[in-house]
């Protein structure tokens, strides 16, 4: 147990690395291929974007497959030093091509860490309590992205940008370092346990129902995802074109990170009151408060809508994940399953926010709350599988190792 709160750190760490190298310079793309290039075409943003998560989507699965191998701790040490080399000469890309191609090389080894989630709710799961690993990763995530909007700005900012690029392969580097010091090697997956025969009937009659669930949950997960995506390509070009100023749409942008930030404590209160119907009201929630946005313009409406979607975002994102780990376990191929469906989902998505904001700049927000609604909808349908409980925890915790 003490091993396993020695590692949370870290695992917080790895999740708020891949969060941060995710999103750092997405917001600044066009700025920055204009000073490192000469590259004015916003095509070339486009492509950019579509080929690393191209890669990010296809990458997923193998570490998933690779997961049922190797345990994931070693998994994620691995992806850390590749993503190291890879971002080190990232920095000194002489041409669009190469930097797009390294790009893509980063994104697929950094998709490793992702497996860090299911290691950490597992290291929470000896005392009952998968929900505080839940919060904690939610909260990485909304600290994460203030955080990489501050560093990306910081980036372009610099006299020379490729020096910044460059700085983050010594992180990637050092975190991988504290992970091997930490984390150790770990066992294989599936060393810790036993599995009890079953009937062969019953055993059909469960893989049935998983994989019932899994479809479900990875459906709910990336109509979640594409909502939660459509509003952040066009969101502070909205607040301009309203005669806002840069650092008021700055502002509007970050605060349902903020808001998310203040409601994550009452997430575990509110799970034990409301239980399964949590997930319907949070989606609900973040749907009215991005309908706010889209209908009623100015300072005031656009903040408070910005803190309602806040709130009901940290919310449903903890509530879907609670759904999630019920479904999949912490480790192995149902996870990047689902996880899959997500990165599916910010493959497609900015290409119809791209459409919806061409016909008017309002209408991603719009949409985005009608995919919440869709989402709560689907959400009391969803049921998880029959599992033996001891076998699902024995098969958990030693993907976790």
């Amino acid at each position: 147990m003490r091993a396993e709160r020695a590692a949370r750190p870290v695992l917080m760490l790895v999740i708020g690395l891949f969060l941060v190298g995710e999103t750092a310079l997405a917001p600044f793309l066009p700025q920055l291929f204009r000073e490192l290039f000469g590259i004015d075409d916003l095509q070339a943003t486009g492509a950019f974007v579509w080929i690393s998560r191209l890669a990010g989507l296809l990458a997923l699965p193998l570490w998933g497959l690779a997961a049922r191998r190797w345990p994931i701790r070693r998994l994620v040490i691995v992806g850390l030093c590749c993503a190291a080399v890879s971002e080190a000469a990232l920095g000194l890309a002489p041409g669009y091509v190469a930097f797009t191609a390294l790009a893509a090389v980063v994104v697929a080894a950094k998709s490793a860490l992702l497996l860090a989630y299911p290691a950490l709710v597992a290291s929470y799961e000896g005392s009952g309590d998968r929900i505080t690993g839940v919060r904690a990763f939610v909260a990485v995530f909304h600290t994460a992205m203030v955080l990489s909007t501050l560093l990306g700005a910081a980036i372009v900012a610099l006299p020379e940008p490729r020096w910044g690029i460059s700085a983050l392969a010594v992180l990637d580097l050092a975190l991988a370092i504290a992970c091997w010091r930490v984390l150790g090697r770990g066992r294989r997956p599936g060393s810790g346990g036993t599995r009890r025969a079953r009937p062969p009937g019953r055993g059909r009659t469960r893989c049935a129902r998983a994989g019932s669930a899994l479809v479900a949950i990875a459906a709910l997960a990336m109509i979640f995802e594409m909502a939660t995506t459509m509003i952040r390509p066009f969101f502070t070009e909205y607040v301009l074109s309203g005669g806002m100023s840069p650092a008021a749409a700055a502002a509007l942008f970050l605060l349902p990170h903020v808001s998310a930030l203040a409601i994550i404590p009452l997430a575990g209160p509110l799970q034990r009151r409301f239980g399964r119907a949590l997930l319907p009201a949070a989606l609900v929630l973040a749907a009215a408060g991005l309908a706010c946005q889209a209908v009623g313009f100015g300072p005031a409406v656009l903040a408070a809508g910005r803190v309602v979607f806040g709130a009901g975002l940290a919310l449903a994102q903890i509530a879907v994940d609670l759904r999630m780990f019920e479904v999949t376990g912490t480790g192995g191929p149902a996870y990047a399953a689902v996880q899959t469906a997500r990165a599916a989902a910010l493959f497609v998505t900015p290409w119809i926010a791209a459409v919806a904001a061409s016909h008017h700049l309002a209408l991603p927000l719009a949409l985005a709350a009608v995919l919440y609604l869709a989402a709560a909808g689907v959400a009391p349908r969803l049921t998880s599988p029959t599992h033996d409980k001891e076998e699902h925890r024995d098969r958990d915790l030693a993907y976790a190792r």
